[in-house]
């Protein structure tokens, strides 16, 4: 089997809750680029499908390329922060709010804890990413964090987020 590429995972006096998820939009998944080399145990490769856009919005927050993030599909979901951070959405247009207001792509913005991240709507595109300092931290499985719903392996128990879920993310990059 080929070694396994992962951003380190936290310790937990490292990890800290970012996100809670207050609606988890249609289909809100952590991707990061996915598991190349395990095709031939008929594990697909997965990963982020605008690898550039996960890849950029990492850029903008510090991130390793390789660091997990959010995929949102068409109807973004809604997030409250938890702990203060930076933050980075790419792709597609879906309408990304602060607190309401609009919040410029492929910039980072600071955020603070009680804020709420959301998208108003498709004005362009299908899937736009979201970054944070520091990258989702759900466990790895095959050296990846991405989530493989056919498979339910990796980010949030191999499933889309739903209302409820809390996100951990790891230490902020040095």
């Amino acid at each position: 089997m080929p070694a396994a590429q992962e951003c380190p995972m936290p310790t937990p006096s490292e990890e800290r809750i970012v996100f809670e998820v207050l609606a988890p939009g249609l289909l809100t998944t952590v991707q990061d680029v996915g598991r190349p080399g395990y095709q031939r145990f008929g594990v697909p490769r997965g990963g982020a499908l605008d690898a550039f856009a996960l890849a950029a919005a990492n850029a903008l927050v510090g991130n390793p390329p390789d660091a997990a993030g959010l995929e949102v599909t068409l109807v973004g979901p809604v997030l409250r922060v938890a702990a203060e951070g930076l933050v980075a959405c790419t792709g597609a247009d879906l309408g990304f709010t602060i607190d309401g207001e609009p919040a410029a792509l492929w910039q980072a913005h600071r955020v603070r804890p009680g804020q709420v991240l959301r998208f108003s709507g498709r004005r362009s595109g299908c899937r736009a990413y979201v970054a944070v300092a520091g990258g989702i931290a759900v466990p790895p499985v095959m050296g990846s964090r991405s989530t493989d719903i056919r498979a339910r392996i990796g980010g949030v128990a191999g499933r889309a987020l739903a209302r409820g879920d809390h996100l951990p993310v790891g230490p902020l990059p040095a």
